[in-house]
């Protein structure tokens, strides 16, 4: 993924020497920053010291290699840069919450279902040839009580929705124009968007909705109701346009969750649009974020320790095989 241009040198840098000893004034060096001003300036712009993101990189380098190989455990980690199984052991039960051993027997699925979505979202990037600027995202972990959803629901494509903007138009079309038929909205401000993309045939599931105060069913709407949970929060800085999003996705799966060490729960994905208003009150600005459902997160991510990982959304991507 790209990040900051400021620092990209040093991200490709880290990337294709990541698993030899890395001299930290070198990849600082890439950038054209002494090794003090590139500490703060990276930490500042990805959310990592550069110490955790090298750590991190190679955590999930090693995740890989544990669950599509066969490999004894102490070679893994030597070969990701840990002096020791005891030690590979310890930083990969604080990204990850479970042992090494333990994630090879039952993460394999989870592993195949990033790599399904990342993969998907790289040929809908491929076949659609078009420049776009840098978005810079921000990813957090959050948590959310039960949420009733109320709205209407479409069936596309991917490819036709950044084709057509067909869902777009049934927002404009169908739902927008019944809003005011849909009591007890728990936010005013806010528009919801629940779906469910399968990436070996490219089926969409669109469901344009509400969020309110209970499941009681209305009459010519369709309703969901999501469990309490743990979700990933991604925050471009403004909405994206459905290549922008595709974009994202290859950011969330492709990069944010092997690197965080949070596991999916459950195959749909959540969109929030909120108009904020401005400090003068006297406009609003609209902001996106896109929920994604995951398992309870290691105890120590739980309050919030873990950091917010920033990057760039472009239609390039880096990233190592």
């Amino acid at each position: 993924m790209k990040f900051d241009p400021r620092i990209q040198p040093s991200i490709d840098y880290m990337d294709s020497h990541l698993l030899e000893e890395l001299d930290l004034e070198d990849v600082a060096r890439q950038s054209g920053y002494s090794l003090s001003s590139f500490y703060r300036f990276f930490q500042a712009l990805t959310g990592f010291t550069l110490k955790v993101y090298i750590r991190n990189r190679r955590l999930a380098y090693a995740a890989r290699q544990l669950v599509f190989t066969r490999r004894r455990i102490l070679d893994i980690a030597l070969d990701a840069g840990f002096h020791s199984q005891e030690v590979f052991h310890r930083a990969f039960v604080s990204l990850h919450g479970i042992p090494p051993g333990e994630y090879r027997r039952t993460r394999k699925a989870s592993v195949e279902q990033l790599d399904r979505m990342d993969a998907f979202a790289r040929r809908l990037e491929e076949n659609h040839h078009r420049s776009m600027p840098q978005i810079p995202v921000r990813a957090d972990i959050i948590r959310r009580g039960w949420v009733h959803l109320a709205g209407l629901e479409i069936q596309t494509t991917v490819a036709e929705n950044i084709d057509t903007l067909c869902i777009s138009r049934f927002w404009q079309e169908s739902f927008l124009p019944r809003l005011a038929e849909i009591p007890h909205r728990l936010v005013p401000n806010m528009l919801a968007a629940y779906e469910v993309t399968d990436p070996r045939d490219d089926t969409l599931l669109h469901f344009a909705c509400v969020e309110v105060d209970s499941p009681q069913p209305l009459p010519g709407f369709c309703m969901r109701s999501l469990e309490p949970g743990y979700y990933a929060a991604f925050t471009p800085r403004r909405p994206l346009n459905p290549l922008e999003y595709v974009v994202l996705v290859q950011f969330a799966y492709g990069e944010w969750f092997p690197m965080s060490g949070c596991e999916i729960r459950a195959p749909f994905t959540m969109d929030l649009y909120i108009d904020q208003p401005t400090r003068d009150g006297r406009s609003t600005i609209p902001q996106m974020t896109v929920l994604v459902p995951i398992h309870p997160p290691p105890p120590a991510r739980q309050d919030g320790s873990l950091p917010p990982y920033a990057a760039s959304l472009t239609g390039v991507v880096h990233r190592p095989d």
